[in-house]
């Protein structure tokens, strides 16, 4: 799914109405560099068209500190701060309509509604360390 809405009504994202997709090669999933990474800053983002925000995240010594913009204000920006989160790093980078440059992707579950619920780690692992 590249794009999702948020319907309560519809409950398009409920498991019964998924198809399952495709199967892929097992390189073609290694070939995705899956991080943990630790959020250090959250903004709202007013400019978007749908509620959005800016949101930093710490992949430590070697990758550094990139943004993203993601649609999860469901969560504070206190809740955010601190979280340990799973991302997709090399997806390449995605220029919004705002001019705002997406460096990476956080992965979530998608609710019934579209909401999403963060994939989070809770266990302390150091930020950058690998998804295997």
């Amino acid at each position: 799914m590249e794009k999702h809405e948020i319907n309560s009504e519809s409950e398009q994202y409920h498991p019964s109405k998924l198809e399952r997709k495709e199967y892929i090669g097992i390189g073609e999933f290694f070939s995705l560099d899956l991080r943990i990474g630790t959020i250090v800053r959250v903004q709202q983002f007013p400019e978007m068209r749908k509620p959005s925000y800016k949101i930093k995240v710490d992949f430590g010594q070697k990758i550094g500190k990139l943004w993203t913009s993601a649609q999860i204000t469901n969560y504070s920006r206190g809740e955010l701060l601190g979280k340990s989160i799973v991302a997709v790093i090399n997806l390449g980078e995605k220029t919004l309509p705002t001019g705002f440059i997406s460096e990476f992707l956080i992965l979530g579950a998608l609710k019934p509604d579209g909401t999403v619920s963060l994939l989070e780690i809770k266990e302390k692992i150091l930020p950058g360390s690998t998804i295997s």
